[in-house]
């Protein structure tokens, strides 16, 4: 897999297929090769790069420095490295507010962007929000990567016919080093850029799972504040809805980019 290296950061990513550039951002703890099903059905039609973020997959980093204001700056030095002017943007959760970080400090790389199973801050409210944190950070202390990861298949990846999926996704997150998914999770917790939401100027889409963390309605709200902000539900998923139900997020994206005015300027 191709290296850049940017900001004195090593940064792994793949890249397929040919036309308008299509950025996919993945979530915590997770790399490219969880956005696979995506690069297999859009670089027949997309210039596909999908990145895996400092501290995670194959790229390298420093703990005590990220933070997702990072990771945008990051990502903006990668397109300047691989020449992309302009990227129609996807992220999934952490992802997606690494995408809203960068259509605001660097919206001229942004054409359109859609944040998945994300919103504009991530401060728990709810108990059950507080709850999903404390319990995270619980295991976090205390239980090995790989049962960690074990868990979360379970949660994320539910159901009959994902055996192989949580398999492979297992197999994927207990790769991580612990204290660079502890240092990737703290940098989540408490982020928001809700009092800095005016400098995106690109269209956004907000895609939300039935069965998300966050409450879907709360995903309405966001998409409405914008005056090109659209939203739409995927019903049954939940939050790794790309990994979970891939033809049905596929088949709703493809919808998203097929109406978009703006992929054959990009």
């Amino acid at each position: 897999m191709p290296t850049c290296q940017c900001a004195n950061t090593s940064i792994h990513y793949q890249r397929e297929g040919n036309g308008p550039t299509l950025l996919l951002l993945h979530g915590l703890g997770s790399s490219h090769r969880d956005w696979q099903a995506q690069i297999d059905a859009f670089k027949s039609n997309f210039d596909v790069i999908a990145p895996d973020f400092p501290l995670h997959g194959e790229s390298n980093g420093d703990i005590h420095t990220f933070s997702l204001p990072y990771c945008a700056r990051i990502i903006h030095a990668l397109l300047d490295e691989l020449e992309v002017e302009q990227a129609i943007v996807i992220g999934i959760s952490m992802g997606g507010m690494v995408g809203l970080e960068l259509a605001i400090h660097h919206p001229q790389k942004v054409a359109r962007l859609a944040v998945v199973n994300a919103l504009a801050e991530c401060k728990p409210r709810r108990w059950n929000e507080w709850w999903m944190l404390l319990s995270r950070r619980f295991l976090l202390a205390y239980v090995s990567v790989e049962n960690i990861a074990k868990l979360m298949a379970k949660q994320l990846l539910p159901g009959k016919g994902l055996e192989e999926a949580r398999k492979k996704a297992v197999a994927r997150w207990s790769r991580n080093d612990r204290e660079s998914y502890i240092a990737a999770f703290n940098a989540v917790i408490n982020w928001s850029v809700t009092g800095r939401l005016a400098a995106v100027r690109c269209p956004i889409f907000i895609l939300s799972a039935e069965h998300d963390y966050t409450p879907v309605g709360a995903k309405k709200v966001l998409a409405y504040i914008y005056p090109e902000g659209e939203m739409d539900c995927l019903n049954g998923a939940h939050h790794l809805a790309p990994l979970e139900a891939p033809e049905q997020f596929n088949q709703r994206l493809s919808l998203w980019l097929l109406n978009s005015e703006h992929v054959s300027s990009v």
